[in-house]
């Protein structure tokens, strides 16, 4: 009899005889097989046994249903095959189950159905992963005399940062009483610092103090 391995996100294994003509597939819980992955719609696909085939047919669901990696609405099953509903994978059998079921399936990405399949020749992604990496561009000279020291060779620049904001506001404050002191010369034709001594002192009244003979 037919059967279906269903590979489960959480690790374990689900086997269902085709013991009825349909049987239907996704998250709601009126369906044969149950899926609680999130990616599998709630009325997701049927397999269908006629006239000794077997068909699996997608019922429009969000994240597709796959055999061996194509897309499809309806298609025939063969023995072996792969068919991924969303992202639960499982393996049909054309008999019963093998009883040690040594291989698992690998999960296929939610959004793999808008990669295109590989192109015949080209080579496979184990490979172009063991390829080396292209070896780092060596630096120049002056990239090598001048590169970012490492980790603790900076001063600690917290106290001389606090100093070098008070030089720099006595400088602003020198720098306004200079320009300050150069208007008043050209307005007024005095010296700054004289006229508010004279200011200061002129305002003082003075005291005399007279002694007396005895």
């Amino acid at each position: 009899m037919a059967s279906v391995v269903f590979y489960m996100e959480d690790g374990t294994t689900l086997v269902h005889k085709l013991e009825s003509d349909v049987v239907t597939i996704g998250r709601h819980p009126d369906n044969n097989v149950v899926l609680t992955c999130p990616s599998s719609s709630g009325r997701h696909a049927v397999i269908k046994a006629s006239e000794g085939a077997v068909y699996v047919q997608d019922l429009g669901s969000s994240n597709g249903t796959r055999v061996n990696g194509a897309e499809i609405e309806e298609a025939l099953l063969k023995d072996g095959d792969r068919v991924g509903f969303g992202d639960v994978q499982s393996v049909f059998y054309a008999g019963d189950a093998p009883s040690v079921l040594e291989e698992k399936p690998l999960a296929t990405p939610r959004f793999s159905k808008s990669l295109p399949e590989p192109a015949a020749g080209s080579p496979s992604p184990s490979l172009a992963a063991a390829r080396p990496a292209p070896a780092a561009r060596p630096l120049s000279p002056v990239r090598r005399a001048y590169g970012k020291p490492a980790a603790g060779s900076y001063p600690d620049t917290s106290e001389s940062g606090c100093m070098t904001g008070i030089i720099v506001t006595g400088l602003f404050v020198i720098a306004f009483v200079v320009g300050l002191a150069m208007r008043h010369s050209k307005e007024m034709e005095g010296n700054l610092f004289e006229d508010l001594k004279d200011k200061v002192t002129g305002s003082m009244p003075k005291i005399k103090i007279e002694r007396k003979e005895e």
